[in-house]
């Protein structure tokens, strides 16, 4: 099943095209990155997919539909998890968790059994009764995966999520969505960080000046540049910076 299929999307900002005609399909099951240096067009993608930036051409959709087709409908097939904590800290992470469930629609029974069902998937279930404010940076990430999460979205936006966390606390959401994966979820992950794509993602797309220059697999990529089927099967490929480099002519770390 397609949760998420964009087709010559292009999006501008008046004379700047930052998003220029992208094309890519994401699975349910799959975890799809989307690599590229700061300006490249990944955030202002993930907006189009929201349906916060109206794209000046192309299609997008999400689970088959389109927003025009139904704007509430549409948007509740999505879960965003933003750069920016979007959090209350005075709250407790139920209290959190209640109000974003009853901004979906969520209620009663449901409502109950789906806090449950989160904190328990971000390891946080100890901590339900504690104010935000007294979480660790690491814990109010998952919390703010958890939010996401709420009324069971086949498609999970993750735009930088990881942005300033130390390693245990990086592995910690990584495993989240490794579990959210096998449970069938499809996912968009936006980062700069060679190493995280490298990890978690299923396939990878690289972005720069905002087309997308490159998809598959990290096997696909690196297998796709000049002499690297030399070096053997079981000898070191490139990487994820050398296919960046060899697309780009520049490397990413500096980019």
């Amino acid at each position: 099943m397609t949760v998420l299929e964009l087709e010559n999307l292009t999006i501008r900002y008046g004379g700047l095209v930052a998003v220029d005609g992208l094309s890519l399909r994401v699975a349910a099951g799959e975890i799809f990155g989307l690599l590229g240096p700061n300006g490249s067009g990944k955030s202002t993608t993930i907006a189009a997919v929201t349906g916060g930036l109206p794209p000046d051409s192309g299609t997008v959709r999400v689970a088959g539909r389109r927003e025009a087709d139904d704007p509430l409908a549409y948007r509740r097939l999505i879960g965003l998890v933003p750069q920016e904590l979007a959090l209350f800290d005075e709250l407790t992470a139920e209290q959190n968790l209640t109000f974003f469930g009853r901004l979906y629609g969520l209620g009663g029974a449901r409502l109950g059994r789906r806090l449950d069902e989160v904190l328990g998937l971000v390891g946080l279930k100890d901590h339900a009764r504690r104010a935000v404010r007294t979480f660790s940076g690491g814990m109010q990430r998952r919390l703010n995966l958890a939010c996401a999460l709420l009324h069971e979205p086949p498609l999970l936006l993750l735009d930088e999520p990881t942005v300033g966390l130390d390693v245990q606390s990086r592995e910690a959401v990584f495993a989240c969505l490794r579990r959210l994966r096998e449970r069938g979820a499809g996912m968009v992950f936006t980062t700069h960080h060679l190493e995280e794509a490298e990890q978690l993602c299923d396939r990878v797309g690289i972005m720069d000046r905002g087309r997308l220059v490159a998809a598959g697999t990290l096997a696909e990529l690196c297998g796709a540049l000049p002499g690297w089927r030399l070096h053997g099967p079981h000898v070191p490929g490139p990487g994820l910076e050398g296919v960046f480099l060899e697309l780009t002519g520049r490397s990413l770390r500096d980019a």
